[in-house]
């Protein structure tokens, strides 16, 4: 993204972070724009029988949200805590949406079965150290 651009909000004369569709937007914009966005998938979802569907362009935008934040993160710019705070907000809540909308496979099912807790066994070696083994 160039620094010539600016944010689209009207009275906003910030320099453009990052692009959502065909809307440049400083820092403080493209947060409140992705959270519309994916409040406005909450919502949706929340009036929908069917929470684990997903259409095809709220995921995508959702895809999107997600890798502009990853950009702007990666972009080398000097955030703020609170502004990585918001980013990874984003991100997580984005990375929310996306894993409600792939339902998982027999074999993530089948696979997310552990084994069953087994209290770890401690052992005196010769120097006198104690280890933890798990080994039967």
């Amino acid at each position: 993204m160039g620094t010539s651009e600016y944010c689209v909000r009207n009275g906003c004369s910030r320099p453009a972070v990052a692009a959502l569709g065909s809307e440049a937007f400083c820092l403080d914009h493209f947060c409140t724009r992705c959270y519309e966005i994916l409040d406005g998938i909450d919502r949706l979802r929340e009036s929908d029988f069917d929470e684990s569907a997903c259409s095809g362009q709220e995921q995508f935008l959702a895809d999107e949200c997600a890798r502009r934040t990853l950009d702007i993160c990666m972009s080398g710019k000097t955030l703020s805590n609170l502004e990585r705070a918001r980013l990874l907000d984003i991100l997580l809540w984005c990375g929310d949406v996306v894993s409600i909308s792939h339902p998982k496979s027999k074999v993530a099912k089948a696979g997310s079965v552990g084994k069953p807790y087994e209290k770890p066994r401690f052992t005196v070696q010769k120097s006198g150290a104690v280890f933890r083994s798990c080994a039967k």
